[in-house]
């Protein structure tokens, strides 16, 4: 990962929001069928091969819906243009890194193609 101009405190800093957005998030009454949420949102930056975080899950215990928010929260980080530590690259490039960290074994080949053939990023600017 590209850190950018942060410095490894305020890397770190950053890296802490899975934790307190697990937290956050547990606090809520969200119900039966909304239970998950917490554990979801948590669970959105690890990665297939166990190497992620905060708990260095395998791939088995990660929810699905956490490996589409990963899918989508990589895709938003490499192309927002609002990132203060680093420029946002071009299309081809994020979907290029996509694959490549499908070939990393940190996630989905199968979401990542999903997210590919839907063109998301094209839903997202017209909507």
């Amino acid at each position: 990962m590209n850190r950018g101009s942060l410095t490894p405190l305020e890397f770190d800093e950053i890296r802490s929001h899975v934790s307190h957005t697990f937290k956050f998030l547990s606090q809520i009454p969200w119900g039966k069928s909304l239970s998950r949420v917490p554990l979801i949102a948590g669970a959105h930056h690890e990665k297939l091969d166990g190497t992620g975080y905060p708990r260095k899950l395998p791939a088995e215990e990660i929810p699905v819906q956490s490996k589409m928010m990963s899918v989508a929260d990589i895709y938003d980080a490499l192309t927002a243009g609002d990132r203060p530590s680093k420029k946002a690259v071009p299309l081809e490039k994020a979907l290029g890194i996509l694959d490549f960290s499908v070939k990393d074994g940190h996630l989905d080949g199968e979401l990542v193609r999903l997210f590919k053939d839907a063109k998301v990023w094209e839903r997202a600017a017209s909507g």
